[in-house]
Parts: structure tokens; sequence; C-alpha cells
């Protein structure tokens, strides 16, 4: 075979543009997820902390007590992150006892999605 006939044979390979590969679109899909879960957090997060709570948190505390209402019963992962951020002291369905929370932690926890309401506990013996 002449070298013209396997050029006739032989697809002919394109370089796709950058924006066409398939590595750089998963990448930009997966940032965007995890972009919109961000924004996502921070435009609802301020919603979800109740006005005494939001009145507690305006006097500067060093620590706090709250409720914590999550979309469903917390399991396992989810009693690992409260307890990074304060003390678990008990789950009644859907809404976990958190003390000794420092306000920070209060803002972070009100941004996650699994967060339905954050508000402050009863005073207690705790």
């Amino acid at each position: 075979m002449t070298s013209q006939e396997l050029d006739e044979v032989r697809p002919v390979r394109r370089r796709h543009a950058w924006y066409q590969r398939r590595d750089i679109l998963f990448v930009a899909f997966v940032s965007v997820i995890l972009l919109g879960a961000q924004a996502y957090g921070l435009i609802t997060g301020p919603t979800r902390i109740s006005g005494a709570l939001s009145a507690a948190l305006d006097q500067n505390p060093k620590k706090l007590n709250l409720l914590v209402t999550a979309n469903f019963p917390p399991e396992r992962f989810h009693s690992n992150v409260y307890n990074t951020i304060g003390v678990q002291r008990g789950t009644n369905g859907s809404t976990t006892v958190l003390v000794r929370v420092k306000p920070s932690d209060v803002r972070w926890i009100s941004k996650q999605y699994w967060i339905k309401w954050v508000d402050l506990a009863p005073p207690q013996k705790f």
C-alpha cells in the first residue's frame, strides 16, 4: 500500500478545543454544583436563625445553647458534626439540643443544607 492509500484508510484525528474536553467539562460541572451549594447556604442560612437567637448573637456571647432542627432525624454523620461545634445533649425527633456553641459556629451550622431551623434553647440546667 502506498502512503496515499494509508492516509485514506486512517481516520483523521481532530484535536478538540479545550472547552470540549470531557475532563474539563467534568471539573466545571462539579465546580458549579459545589459553588451552587455554597451560594444556597449563604443565601438561605440567615433565614434559618430565629429572632431570639439573632438577638442573642447581637450581644456577642462567648457560648450559646441551641435547638437545631434538621429536615430529618440526624444520623451518625450529623451527630459527629454537631459534636464538633458543641456538646450534644439529646435528640427529640429531628431536633437536637446543643450546648456551648460559639457564635461563628451558629452561623456555619445555619448554612448547612440539612438544617431547617436554629433556635435558642430555653434556659435549663445543662
